[in-house]
């Protein structure tokens, strides 16, 4: 086997395979029977002198050498194709920026820049996945996103943190509250309340625990989800009240079955970012949308 172009097909049926941890779903997506897959995997395995993968019950596994390889060949088919792509179209911006990000922040916070990216560059292919926080960092570590976008992001060794926007948090409730008459409310008027919170895992739960925590206010908790627009809709129709970004409610206030007090103590915000995984090579094409977000 010589030649690039035969070498870049080993990495390419290589990478398929510990993808789809099947010698015949690796065949199939290359138009290649099992077996040629098993002589090309071979022929890797012979030239680094290593074994790559496992055979198992299960489907193939990777050993340790294996994955320090996949890493290399999927950073170079990456930069064959942007390569490719930069030839094909000179300039013209193209390739695939992979992301995900949490419900509150992609529904309400990201739909503009999107729009405003995808007008400007319209031979990127900007796949944006919704998903929990903990998904993200996994789905970061592990590469199957570039990049992801989400509120109150935490540290980790492998991760880096570039900050993006902040929310500012507001009192949520029904118009026919008591509270929903007021133009501003003091956080101690909100104790002992019947309160709708995130799930205790989301991190705009943690800040609005801590705020509250600070000013000594015990609330109610008699829900807790993970869905922004459940909380809601409990929230419409009286059934306790909440603490929320105020964007992700603007069309519940201009509809007017929702009302949005201002915090007289504060204001108090979340912080939303951006987060990639240290040491990785990012795409043209993502570096541009991580730009396009911060400017």
């Amino acid at each position: 086997m010589k030649g690039s172009r035969i070498h870049l097909d080993l990495l390419r049926v290589f990478s398929d395979l510990a993808q789809e941890k099947k010698f015949s779903r690796a065949a199939e997506l290359n138009h290649l029977t099992p077996g040629a897959v098993t002589q090309q995997i071979a022929f890797l395995e012979r030239s680094l002198g290593k074994k790559l993968v496992e055979r198992g019950r299960n489907g193939c596994l990777l050993t340790a050498e294996g994955k320090i390889f996949l890493e290399a060949s999927q950073s170079i088919l990456k930069i064959y194709a942007e390569s490719a792509e930069k030839i094909r179209h000179p300039g013209e911006l193209s390739g695939i920026v992979r992301a995900a990000t949490i419900y509150s922040v992609g529904l309400y916070r990201l739909p503009s820049y999107i729009r405003s990216f995808l007008r400007g560059h319209e031979r990127v292919d900007l796949r944006m996945e919704y998903a929990g926080a903990k998904d993200i960092y996994a789905g970061v570590l592990k590469e199957a996103y570039d990049l992801g976008i989400l509120a109150a992001p935490w540290s980790h060794p492998a991760v880096e943190i570039i900050p993006f926007a902040k929310e500012k948090l507001a009192l949520i409730c029904s118009p026919e509250d008591e509270l929903g008459k007021m133009k501003t409310v003091q956080i101690r008027q909100l104790r002992g309340r019947k309160f709708i919170a995130f799930n205790n895992d989301i991190p705009t739960r943690k800040i609005v625990d801590s705020l509250l925590r600070q000013h000594g206010t015990p609330v109610n908790i008699i829900h807790e989800f993970d869905n922004i627009e459940t909380i809601k809709r409990l929230l419409e129709i009286g059934m306790g009240i909440s603490i929320l970004p105020e964007n992700t409610a603007s069309q519940e206030v201009k509809n007017k079955t929702l009302r949005c007090i201002p915090l007289s103590e504060g204001p108090f915000f979340r912080p939303l970012g951006i987060i990639r995984k240290r040491a990785k090579i990012l795409p043209e094409a993502t570096r541009e949308f991580i730009r396009w977000l911060i400017d």
